[in-house]
């Protein structure tokens, strides 16, 4: 486990063993806290301390626990703070009964701490971590042809004759109806070329989750030339899967071809059906070494074919970007969903919206 996760619980414990009311939804919001302020004392005081007389004692451990961390800032000592000098004995003082429940919520905590940080900056294992995230995407759904009874809704007619009969051919029992919902398609287009560098594998990663979760679920990779890489990411493990994608894939970071890449993908796929009606993501920092204007046609055609299009765009961690490149600039008219890919928080917030119920 990496040193935040293992910080974190660890001081929580400690905090319990000097008596503060810790649970484990405390050590969740403290998480969450933290990754928002980016504060640690502040954080753990907004979400650990429920009265003011514990101020002091939560003073007092955090000095004591974090003295000697570089990374966490210091707050001005209280001048009633005694020094804590047990740190390392009450850090095993928790019940042991409670160290399985620990262990969960400090994993949760792992993968909130996470949400924010740039996948350009993570680490193999905190990739592994993130990309558990990819089987808990919201399921895009599409309503179907067929009815199930429901409690409300529209006016189910021929059950409502039927249950008549046992009622002398009065309507006593109304029952009602709704269509049912079936899961839509979700294609991945992802761009593995030289600019993506820092961001690709960690798509992968979401990708393979994907697969392995949802069924429909159809990826692409797309530098130069464009490839299927759905049934290597059906392997059982991350690794395996991006070392079979990795394969497969004679691009991996060279140029960007966009239009060229949709193209391929709507003429060798798309108008076959694979993307009429389905959600098509596409991953990319829009640098087009090619022709936009082909790049827009594409997008165009696109448009037409697929139910929704989101472009995901990991330069958007820049607070001051702005889509001014030119491959960027022919496709925003056909996107309906734009926004960032480079972290956790990015990719929930464009595809919570964009793959719910519709």
């Amino acid at each position: 486990m990496s040193d935040p996760v293992e910080l974190a619980t660890r001081f929580c414990r400690v905090l319990r063993a000097e008596g503060l009311a810790v649970g484990s939804g405390q050590i969740i919001d403290f998480c969450r806290a933290a990754a928002e302020l980016e504060e640690l004392y502040w954080a753990g005081l907004a979400t650990l301390v429920s009265d003011r007389d514990e101020i002091a004692v939560y003073d007092r451990v955090f000095r004591a626990f974090f003295r000697g961390h570089d990374s966490v800032s210091m707050p001005e000592p209280q001048p009633d703070a005694p020094s804590l000098t047990r740190t390392a004995d009450t850090a095993g003082l928790a019940d042991p009964s409670d160290e399985d429940a620990d262990q969960q919520v400090a994993m949760a905590g792992y993968v909130e701490l996470l949400r924010k940080k740039s996948f350009a900056d993570c680490t193999e294992e905190e990739l592994h971590a993130l990309s558990a995230a990819g089987a808990h995407l919201p399921v895009a759904t599409r309503r179907s042809r067929r009815y199930r009874a429901a409690r409300k809704g529209s006016p189910d007619f021929q059950r409502t004759l039927r249950a008549s009969f046992r009622t002398g051919a009065e309507p006593v029992q109304r029952t009602w109806r709704v269509r049912k919902r079936r899961p839509r398609r979700v294609i991945l287009l992802l761009d593995v070329s030289g600019s993506m560098a820092a961001y690709s594998r960690a798509l992968l990663f979401f990708a393979h989750a994907g697969v392995r979760a949802r069924r429909g679920w159809e990826v692409f990779c797309f530098a130069t030339r464009l490839t299927r890489v759905t049934r290597e990411l059906a392997q059982v493990t991350p690794d395996e899967a991006l070392r079979r994608a990795s394969d497969e894939v004679v691009d991996w970071d060279g140029g960007t071809r966009i239009g060229e890449s949709l193209k391929r993908f709507l003429d060798g796929y798309g108008h076959g059906g694979l993307a009429r009606g389905a959600w098509v993501v596409i991953c990319s920092d829009g640098l087009e070494f090619g022709d936009p204007q082909l790049l827009g046609q594409q997008m165009l055609r696109l448009s037409r074919l697929a139910h929704r299009v989101v472009w995901l765009n990991p330069l958007k961690e820049d607070p001051a970007y702005e889509p001014l490149v030119r491959g960027m600039q022919a496709a925003l008219p056909h996107i309906d969903v734009f926004s960032g890919g480079h972290n956790l928080a990015g990719l929930a917030e464009g595809l919570a919206g964009a793959l719910g119920p519709r």
